[in-house]
Protein backbone atom coordinates (compact mmCIF):
# COMPACT_ATOMS: atom_id res chain seq x y z
CA UNK A 1 0.00 0.00 0.00
CA UNK A 2 1.29 3.47 -0.92
CA UNK A 3 0.36 6.56 1.08
CA UNK A 4 0.81 10.03 -0.37
CA UNK A 5 1.06 11.71 3.01
CA UNK A 6 2.30 10.42 6.33
CA UNK A 7 -0.57 12.24 8.05
CA UNK A 8 -2.70 14.66 6.01
CA UNK A 9 -3.61 16.59 9.15
CA UNK A 10 0.06 17.61 9.38
CA UNK A 11 -0.31 19.44 6.07
CA UNK A 12 -3.26 21.80 6.41
CA UNK A 13 -2.20 24.31 3.74
CA UNK A 14 -3.30 23.32 0.26
CA UNK A 15 -3.24 24.66 -3.27
CA UNK A 16 -6.57 24.34 -5.01
CA UNK A 17 -6.99 24.69 -8.76
CA UNK A 18 -10.17 26.56 -9.62
CA UNK A 19 -12.17 24.92 -12.40
CA UNK A 20 -15.36 25.89 -14.25
CA UNK A 21 -18.76 25.35 -12.60
CA UNK A 22 -17.38 26.20 -9.13
CA UNK A 23 -15.31 23.01 -8.93
CA UNK A 24 -11.88 22.73 -7.32
CA UNK A 25 -9.10 20.18 -7.23
CA UNK A 26 -6.50 20.00 -4.48
CA UNK A 27 -3.16 20.02 -6.29
CA UNK A 28 -0.78 19.74 -3.32
CA UNK A 29 -0.60 20.00 0.47
CA UNK A 30 2.03 21.70 2.62
CA UNK A 31 3.01 22.08 6.26
CA UNK A 32 3.30 25.85 6.11
CA UNK A 33 1.84 28.68 4.09
CA UNK A 34 5.17 29.91 2.74
CA UNK A 35 5.89 26.56 1.07
CA UNK A 36 2.42 26.62 -0.48
CA UNK A 37 2.97 30.18 -1.72
CA UNK A 38 6.34 29.25 -3.29
CA UNK A 39 4.82 26.24 -5.05
CA UNK A 40 1.91 28.35 -6.30
CA UNK A 41 4.38 30.77 -7.92
CA UNK A 42 6.06 27.81 -9.64
CA UNK A 43 2.72 26.52 -10.91
CA UNK A 44 1.91 29.95 -12.38
CA UNK A 45 5.20 29.89 -14.30
CA UNK A 46 4.36 26.55 -15.94
CA UNK A 47 0.57 26.90 -16.21
CA UNK A 48 -0.03 30.66 -16.59
CA UNK A 49 -3.69 30.41 -17.65
CA UNK A 50 -4.81 28.33 -14.66
CA UNK A 51 -6.19 29.83 -11.46
CA UNK A 52 -4.84 28.61 -8.13
CA UNK A 53 -5.70 29.56 -4.56
CA UNK A 54 -3.99 28.78 -1.28
CA UNK A 55 -6.44 27.48 1.30
CA UNK A 56 -6.34 26.18 4.86
CA UNK A 57 -8.00 22.79 4.57
CA UNK A 58 -7.93 19.98 7.12
CA UNK A 59 -8.88 16.80 5.22
CA UNK A 60 -11.53 14.57 6.71
CA UNK A 61 -10.96 10.88 7.42
CA UNK A 62 -13.19 9.68 4.56
CA UNK A 63 -11.10 11.59 2.03
CA UNK A 64 -7.91 10.02 3.39
CA UNK A 65 -9.44 6.52 3.25
CA UNK A 66 -10.52 7.06 -0.36
CA UNK A 67 -7.00 8.15 -1.41
CA UNK A 68 -5.49 5.13 0.32
CA UNK A 69 -7.94 2.73 -1.35
CA UNK A 70 -7.30 4.19 -4.80
CA UNK A 71 -3.54 3.80 -4.45
CA UNK A 72 -3.51 0.27 -3.06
Amino acid sequence: MVKLLSNPNDRPWAIARLLPNARTIIVARFRNRQDAHDHKRLLHRFIPNAQFEIIFDLPNDKEEEHQTQVLS
